[in-house]
C-alpha cells in the first residue's frame, strides 16, 4: 500500500511518517528527495544556478537554500514569478523520481508512506492508494515550525500561503494534542 500523507507545514506529517516507519513502512519524503536534486553539478542544480545566478551558491558550490528562499518567498510579483520558475525546474524531475520510486516499491509490495506538503503539484492522489491529511491549528503549527526552524511569523505565512489541504482526503487526523493521542488516531487509520 502507498499511503500519501499531506498537510500544511507544522501539522505533523513527518511525525506521522516516523510513526509508520516504526511499524515497518518505507518512507518517501518529497522534501528530502527535492533536496537531493540540488546536489552540485546535477541537472536540476545547473538549471537553478543558470536561472538564479551563482550568488545563491556557497563556497563549496552548494545551493544556499536560505538565499534561494529569500528570492522566491520575498514580497511582490517578482518573487511569485521566481517561485514559479523554481517550481518549473524542480517539480517535473521530483515527480519523475517519486513515480519511479513508487513503481519500484509497489513491485516489491512494500507498505510505504509518501510525505508531500504540495499534494496537488506532485500528483499525490495519482501516486497513492489512499491519502491521509494531517491538520493542526495554525498557531500550533507555527509554534512547531518556529521551534524547529526559528522562522518569523511573516516567513511562515509566506511559505504556507500556497499550501492547501485536499478536500477529498481518504482520512483526516487532527494533531493538536499529545503524541499518544496523535499515535492513537494514526493507528485507527491503518486498523
Amino acid at each position: 500500500m502507498i499511503l500519501g500523507i499531506t498537510g500544511k507545514s507544522g501539522a505533523g506529517k513527518h511525525t506521522a511518517a516516523k510513526f509508520f516507519e516504526q511499524k515497518g513502512w518505507r518512507v518517501l519524503d518529497a522534501d528530502k528527495i527535492a533536496h537531493q536534486l540540488y546536489r552540485p553539478y546535477q541537472r536540476v542544480w545547473r538549471e537553478v544556478v543558470e536561472h538564479f545566478g551563482e550568488g545563491i551558491l556557497t563556497k563549496g558550490d552548494v545551493i544556499d537554500r536560505q538565499k534561494l528562499k529569500a528570492i522566491v518567498f520575498g514580497n511582490g510579483p517578482q518573487a511569485e514569478k521566481e517561485l514559479k520558475a523554481l517550481n518549473s525546474i524542480v517539480h517535473p524531475e521530483l515527480k519523475r523520481v517519486l513515480k519511479d520510486d513508487v513503481y519500484y516499491l509497489k513491485k516489491r509490495k512494500a507498505n510505504t508512506v509518501l510525505v508531500a506538503a504540495l499534494w496537488e503539484e506532485l500528483d499525490l492522489f495519482k501516486l497513492s492508494d489512499s491519502v491521509l491529511l494531517i491538520k493542526a491549528d495554525e498557531t500550533v503549527a507555527y509554534e512547531r515550525i518556529r521551534k524547529r526552524d526559528g522562522i518569523s511569523p511573516e516567513m511562515y505565512a509566506v511559505t504556507t500561503k500556497k499550501q492547501t489541504e485536499p478536500e477529498n482526503a481518504h482520512a483526516i487526523v487532527v494533531n493538536e494534542g499529545s503524541f499518544q493521542d496523535f499515535y492513537k488516531q494514526l493507528n485507527s487509520v491503518i486498523a
